[in-house]
């Protein structure tokens, strides 16, 4: 059958189906019929890999967080009474609970599925951990920041800031180190604070 496949010859079949004989039960072989593909024992050896499930809770908690700390922005502009500004302005308490949640978040992702220890080529190089997190969320602080920065410039040099201010404080913003200058912890922060 091959030769004759093989040189465009016309190949000839039987009429009906052969019986081949064995020591097994007797099987029908149809000539027209195609081989079933044999499964590959490497994909049968392997079982599949269970992936973590999102957490959507986690959203809900960080709604619950934001929220808030929305209406205390606005809370300001909406009424005189001091006991509900003061109750409604404590919006820096809740800033605690986003720290909480990227820490259980990462706790989270270097962990095994259902068993108690970490996924070591996660946590074998710190470095790189490190650097994956920040270049995670970087990408989009550098966009939103050069996005805004004209405005911040704007409004900086109608305080009668200084270039020399305003360079310091794109850098500290460019470069995320606001936070370790005190006095500049805020700086340039309003389109970024929720990354």
């Amino acid at each position: 059958w091959c030769l004759a496949q093989a040189r465009n010859l016309p190949i000839r079949r039987p009429s009906s189906p052969r019986r081949i004989m064995s020591a097994e039960a007797p099987k029908i072989v149809d000539p027209d019929a195609k081989a079933a593909p044999k499964p590959d024992t490497k994909e049968l050896a392997k079982p599949a890999k269970a992936s973590k499930p999102r957490i959507d809770c986690i959203d809900g908690c960080r709604f619950a967080l934001v929220f808030p700390i929305v209406v205390a922005h606005f809370a300001r502009f909406s009424t005189n009474n001091l006991t509900a500004l003061k109750l409604l302005t404590q919006e820096n308490v809740l800033v605690g609970g986003f720290f909480v949640i990227s820490g259980y978040v990462s706790a989270y992702t270097t962990t095994k599925l259902g068993a108690i220890g970490v996924e070591e080529k996660k946590v074998a190089n710190p470095e790189l951990f490190f650097w994956q997190r920040v270049m995670a969320y970087y990408p989009l602080h550098f966009a939103s920041s050069a996005l805004f920065a004209p405005m911040f410039i704007w409004v900086e040099r109608n305080f009668n800031a200084t270039w020399k201010m305003i360079a310091f404080r794109a850098f500290l913003n460019f470069s995320m180190l606001q936070a370790w200058f005190p006095k500049e912890a805020e700086i340039w922060n309003q389109p970024t604070w929720f990354l």
